[in-house]
């Protein structure tokens, strides 16, 4: 029985360390925030509900979008079903900024109280000691991967010069740190832009009280008008340089990414299809998309690390091959383990 086991804990490891071998682009979602209080869709369902149904009830466009969300209980698809008109759409943005980054700001608060940090922070310390530079693309709105870039003293590249988390290094004159390109393309809680000059601003701290006659918030907010809204700046650059990173990578590490978003992830699938680029999906739940995509007779060079019904492990190797262990590999800290260690 421990040869068996060893036996199939050797393969998942090497064939990890095989297909992330050299430097693989990361692409991080909504799973990667979740389990440190970051909000998921049905909670900023419920948020977006009791803020604003008491001033838009005898809306009839927000009533047809509410009973639409009761009815999917899916924001993202409501979005896309009902257009909402201007005011209503600019008051659920700020809701949704609001709401994350309450919950951004407590995750910090808690880093800093525990003495602990991201779980990625592990993967980046691996990808900061070599050369080069290292690619990430999320479709999140928080800074939890800026605040893992910091603990790992990598340096972050958005687009905008910022840091979060500075230690203090007694003035070192070795400034030199690997970059970790950062593409944001869905926007970021601390990105801002003037309404009248459009300038593009990240503020680390934004008094909406003061300021909001001034400044738009600079997320994308799920459903049909995400489509338009990328079309500007800065979408249009950072997704640009996303699609150019993603295509010039080795292999794709997905972080809990439901592969639900049209306009980032098919280059990832071309690439995997026609170049056979590696990709190893790391997540909680395996989603429609997920399956929809990769659980193929014909899809090949994919691993998909999901939780099973009893909290351990399910491994799939193809569409038709799967191991299950009894630990938690799709957690992070657990999987930087089998990659690294």
């Amino acid at each position: 029985m421990v040869k068996e086991r060893d036996e199939k804990l050797e393969r998942l490891t090497s064939t990890i360390q095989r297909k992330l071998n050299g430097n693989p682009a990361l692409m991080i979602g909504c799973g990667g925030s979740i389990p440190y209080g970051l909000p998921s869709m049905e909670e900023l369902s419920k948020g977006i509900k009791n803020s604003l149904q008491g001033k838009y009830k005898n809306d009839e466009t927000w009533e047809s979008f509410i009973l639409e969300l009761d009815k999917n209980n899916n924001l993202e698809l409501s979005l896309e079903n009902i257009t909402l008109n201007k005011e209503i759409h600019n008051d659920l943005m700020w809701v949704v900024w609001f709401l994350v980054k309450q919950k951004d700001i407590s995750a910090l608060n808690n880093f800093l109280y525990t003495d602990t940090f991201p779980a990625l922070t592990h993967i980046l310390r691996k990808f900061i000691q070599q050369a080069g530079s290292t690619n990430i693309v999320t479709t999140n709105y928080d800074r939890l991967i800026e605040y893992a870039i910091d603990y790992a003293e990598g340096q972050s590249n958005t687009g905008f010069s910022n840091n979060y988390v500075n230690k203090f290094t007694q003035f070192a004159s070795n400034t030199n740190k690997r970059v970790v390109n950062l593409y944001k393309v869905h926007g970021s809680i601390d990105w801002f832009k003037h309404k009248e000059n459009e300038k593009l601003l990240s503020l680390r701290f934004f008094d909406k009280s003061k300021l909001v006659e001034k400044f738009d918030s600079q997320i994308v907010t799920p459903g049909n008008s995400k489509f338009k809204e990328t079309y500007l700046e800065p979408f249009r650059t950072v997704i640009s340089k996303a699609d150019e990173a993603l295509r010039k990578s080795c292999a794709y590490l997905c972080i809990g990414y439901g592969f639900n978003d049209e306009h980032i992830q098919p280059i990832i699938i071309d690439e995997n299809r026609n170049k056979k680029k590696p990709i190893v999906i790391v997540t909680k739940n395996i989603t429609p998309k997920i399956k929809e995509l990769f659980f193929k007779e014909n899809v090949e060079n994919c691993l998909i690390i999901s939780e099973n019904n009893s909290g351990g492990s399910v491994v799939n190797y193809s569409y038709n091959k799967k191991v299950d262990f009894i630990e938690s590999y799709w957690q992070l800290e657990n999987f930087y383990k089998l990659w690294f260690e």
